[in-house]
């Protein structure tokens, strides 16, 4: 296991960007002064270079996900490519796996089309890495794999050997040293300079893990050519370092000597304090074996006064004990009493088993010796027990050397980056200097053209007050007027409404009628003065959407099919567009529309024409609206835009010069144009052009995206699994269960913007999607065949999978005791038909956020005490089997989220949206949360190693172990016990 550690230590100094690091002040110079899109998404993708990376992971996440952003916006598919790359490299050092992988398939996705060959490859060495991290070998040598198929394509045998050393580091976490060591020898055999001095010493870990000592030996001493040809110091003291060792346990202390001084010097080169400790306490243990114990108190002595001076209790207890036995061996019975209390001491406040099972054992002998029988059986009996509850551990020497490793994982890695960080220092003081220069001169030339600016400035305020007082009195008395209309309007058409519900009488309803529509016609003059005011006074926002372009034409072209029959018009229509949705304000562009065509229809004569032709150019929406009317002069063409402008009219009904100052507002709020083409006698040609992608917009100004078709959400639905990490995009999942179909698609339709729509037909078809696909919410109708709302309503809450999901009932039954009803069989709502649409979408919201409300409050005490919280005994049930499952493989390093799913018998995906809407957790989270908890609570008693609770609690990877621990609980696991967390 130690040997496994350390090479996993090399493969994350060859892995990690320390090679290309990149001034950070540079960067963000780069990005205020370009205008190249293109640039600025490089100058985002190259945070990831810098020591950013270690300083602040954060930031170089958030600026990858600028790069990414920026990059999908401008269609630079190598931006998006390097951006997801970057995102999953960084995911996977965090320990988010799920993140990770999604990042990495990303990366594919979009490379793979474009045959970006470094960026697929990269993605693939991630995904295997990412595999090998969770101890899932087969799936990551079946990435690697597929890298030495892409390269041989390409003829790379530098990335063949890159894979190849990765396959062998997957081999040897397995222990499976023959097939590790062929690995690493065609990595030494096929890679440069960096990848062959890595395998080497890879090689030389596993022969010295088989006991093949002379081979070991042997590639130790290639590696070392390698590593002084590439100047790698932390390399060098490294492999020295491993010698000693191997010499020191076959007995050729000389040669142990002279790697451990060859080791330390290479350390003192770097100023590794911690690691020079360690080498100096390892040359006083060959000198205790030498029996010159003289020389081994003196580096005793020099490796405590070190690691006093670095405050490193750990190695300062185990050389107490060292000098004890140094002093016995040398028959200073007095000093070795000393040592011993002193290590006796550090050992139980340090809760360090081994050292105070180790001292009891020498205070037995001492005793034993000085004729103190009944002291001697005494340490021996404290001997016995302390020995006993270390087992697991073979030797003193094997401890020590876990615990050291395992904290030198991370130190190691810190060697490399010191000499870069001196020099980035160095530099960034530089800059800092420049920078400070430039600022100074830079002020004072903007102070000077303030003073140059204010004069002329403050004379325009002035004068601009005056025209904005004038012009909001205006608009105030606009505003106020229209709203006053508004009132009577309405007290008109209901009571002309009632007659014309109830009223026989011909003339009567002839009067009515005609009554109504001008009335109806002086609101919708009305509710245009009040959108010109809104516009006017900046509140007038769009509420952008994905939408269906071609079904939204469709309902606009039918609106005025029978007008146009009426008035013997032609009405044609060429839709040259995709069936894909695209992104617009519907409510708005409706109104232009429906203005547009109403005047077209107005001014065109009998057995006239109009063509509604619409097309996608690009990103662009182009509409054309032409008419066979009278048309207007080239010099009216502006002016009909105007408020209360018109043009001729004495061929038709005449207007109110409303409408078209509104369209264009409208389409200007759009980003769009509204232009018009025109002759005298040939007719109009009114020409609106918009964009319609998510891009164009601001985030304020979109409401969300429409759900996709039914057999769409279907499909998707089937391919959600565990290892999905949900992106920014992804929707509320809603299911419709409805036996009206027009009512049905209406709701869909109600539902389309923020939510992802699926669809039953009755009942019983509602029960079998809500198993299978487990959404967010249920929207059901009461009334319908085979199975009612309120059945189904009881069913799922009964049921295990699906007893979490927030129900709403519709019905037409309003009266309270069937709002009881149906209330008491678990319907979270009722809402009584005929139902406001606003309403039922906020009531569906609240729903969904009080669930994500609860997920977040109790999200971490389910895993503790799920008796304590306050939730539905099926819910409760289901998490108690769940945490039983995972408490009875908890040791087993195998058990997956496969087998967790298996054991709960539920498909993947019904595990997955379980779990994330109980715990907000993936189910090998579920899992690694649970392991991580049982370790703290071992951790804890402060009975048991940091390697024996790792191997407990299901941990194969004491590395891996130690940074899940971490970024759990704050701290690493050798310091848990000691430092509690509260």
């Amino acid at each position: 296991m130690k040997n496994k550690l350390l090479a996993s230590f090399l493969l994350l100094l060859f892995f990690c960007p320390l090679h290309a690091q990149k001034d950070v002040d540079s960067l963000k110079k780069i990005i205020s002064n370009t205008k190249q899109d293109t640039v600025k998404v490089n100058a985002y993708i190259h945070f990831f270079f810098t020591d950013l990376f270690y300083d602040n992971p954060q930031s170089v996440i958030d600026y990858s996900h600028k790069a990414r952003v920026l990059s999908k916006k401008i269609d630079f598919t190598k931006g998006l490519v390097l951006s997801h790359n970057n995102l999953g490299y960084t995911y996977r050092t965090r320990s988010e796996s799920d993140s990770a992988f999604y990042h990495y398939n990303r990366a594919i996705q979009y490379a793979e089309p474009i045959s970006f060959y470094k960026g697929i490859t990269d993605a693939y060495i991630g995904l295997g890495n990412t595999y090998n991290q969770l101890g899932e070998w087969d799936d990551a040598v079946k990435q690697f794999e597929t890298v030495i198929e892409l390269a041989q394509q390409e003829g790379d045998s530098i990335q063949i050997g890159s894979a190849h050393n990765n396959i062998g580091n997957t081999f040897l976490s397995q222990s499976k040293f023959e097939n590790a060591l062929l690995n690493y020898q065609k990595a030494a055999e096929l890679g440069n300079a960096s990848i062959k001095g890595v395998a080497l010493i890879n090689i030389a870990v596993v022969h010295n893990q088989m006991g093949n000592i002379d081979q070991a030996r042997d590639y130790f001493q290639k590696s070392i050519i390698e590593a002084e040809k590439l100047g790698k110091k932390g390399h060098l003291a490294f492999i020295n370092r491993n010698l000693g060792i191997l010499e020191k346990k076959t007995g050729n202390f000389d040669e142990a000597l002279k790697y451990y001084n060859q080791a330390l010097e290479h350390y003192k080169s770097l100023s590794d304090d911690f690691s020079s400790s360690e080498i100096i306490q390892n040359m006083g243990n060959v000198y205790f074996e030498m029996n010159d114990f003289d020389k081994a108190l003196m580096y005793y002595n020099q490796s405590l006064q070190i690691q006093q001076s670095i405050n490193y209790p750990t190695g300062a207890c185990y050389n107490q004990l060292y000098k004890a036995n140094a002093y016995h061996g040398s028959r200073k019975i007095s000093e070795a009493l000393t040592q011993l209390k002193l290590a006796e001491l550090c050992a139980k406040e340090l809760k360090m088993i081994d050292v105070q099972s180790d001292v009891a054992n020498l205070m037995s002998i001492i005793k034993e010796e000085q004729g103190d029988y009944k002291a001697a059986f005494d340490y021996q009996k404290q001997f016995k027990i302390l020995s006993d509850s270390i087992t697991t551990i073979s030797s003193k020497e094997k401890i020590a050397e876990i615990e050291t490793k395992y904290q030198t994982t991370q130190k190691e890695q810190e060697i490399e980056l010191l000499s870069a960080d001196n020099e980035i220092s160095k530099l960034k003081i530089q800059k800092q200097q420049n920078l400070r220069n430039f600022l100074i001169i830079a002020a004072v030339i903007l102070v000077l053209l303030l003073l140059a600016v204010y004069s002329r400035y403050n004379l325009k305020i002035k004068a601009n007050k005056k025209l904005r007082e004038l012009d909001e009195l205006k608009t105030k008395f606009y505003t106020n007027i229209s709203h006053e209309f508004r009132t009577p309007l309405t007290l008109i058409l209901n009571p002309l409404n009632n007659i014309l519900a109830t009223d026989s009488d011909d003339d009567i309803q002839s009067n009515a009628k005609l009554a109504h529509r001008n009335a109806d016609r002086l609101l919708q003059l009305t509710n245009q003065m009040l959108d010109l005011s809104k516009i006017e006074a900046g509140k007038m926002t769009l509420n952008v959407g994905q939408q269906n372009l071609k079904s939204f034409l469709e309902v606009i072209y039918a609106s005025f099919e029978s007008l146009a029959q009426s008035k013997n018009i032609a009405f044609t229509k060429s839709f040259n567009i995709t069936e894909e949705e695209v992104y617009f304000d519907t409510d708005k562009l409706q109104k232009v529309l429906y203005n547009l065509l109403s005047n077209a229809f107005k001014f065109t004569p009998e057995k006239g024409k109009v063509d509604f032709i619409c097309n996608e150019k690009g990103k662009i929406l182009n509409i054309e609206i032409k008419d066979t009317g009278h048309g207007f002069d080239s010099d009216e063409h502006e002016q009909l835009f105007k408020r209360f402008q018109q043009g001729d009219t004495s061929n038709s009904e005449p207007g109110t010069g409303i409408g078209l100052t509104l369209s264009r507002e409208l389409v200007l709020l759009h980003q769009g144009t509204l232009t018009l083409d025109s002759t005298q006698g040939e007719g109009s040609s009114f020409k609106i052009s918009i964009p319609i992608t998510k891009q164009a917009y601001n985030k304020s100004e979109l409401v969300g995206s429409s759900a996709l078709s039914h057999h769409n959400n279907h499909q998707s639905s089937q391919a959600i699994n565990d290892d999905i990490i949900v992106g920014h995009d992804d929707l509320p999942i809603v299911l419709i269960v409805e036996d009206n179909d027009e009512l049905r698609q209406y709701l869909g339709r109600l539902f389309k913007e923020g939510y992802n729509v699926h669809y039953a037909v009755d009942g019983k078809n509602g029960v079998e999607e809500a198993l299978k696909l487990v959404p967010d919410i249920i929207i059901s109708d009461w009334m319908m065949p085979n199975i009612t709302g309120d059945e189904l309503c009881k069913t799922l809450k009964q049921d295990q999978n699906t007893s979490h999901i927030p129900i709403i009932l519709l019905t037409a039954k309003a009266d309270q005791s069937s709002k009881l009803d149906g209330l008491k069989i678990g319907a979270d709502d009722y809402i009584s038909k005929p139902f406001d649409n606003t309403e039922l979408l906020i009531r569906a919201k609240n729903l969904i956020d009080q669930r994500a409300s609860l997920r977040e409050k109790y999200g971490e005490k389910l895993l503790i005490a799920p008796s304590k919280v306050n939730m539905p005994d099926p819910d409760k049930a289901f998490i108690k089997r769940a945490i039983s499952i995972v408490e009875t493989h908890i040791s087993d390093d195998t058990f997956s989220s496969e087998d967790f799913q298996k054991a709960l018998g539920m498909s993947r995906m019904q595990l997955y949206r379980k779990l994330k809407a109980l715990t907000d957790s993936s189910a090998s989270e579920f899992i690694r949360n649970l392991r991580l908890q049982r370790a703290s609570d071992l951790l804890s008693s402060g009975h048991l190693q940091v390697s024996e609770v790792a191997y407990q609690c299901g941990f194969s990877n004491l590395s891996y172990f130690g940074q899940c621990f971490k970024d759990k609980f704050g701290v690493p696991p050798s310091q848990f016990n000691s430092n509690p967390i509260t």
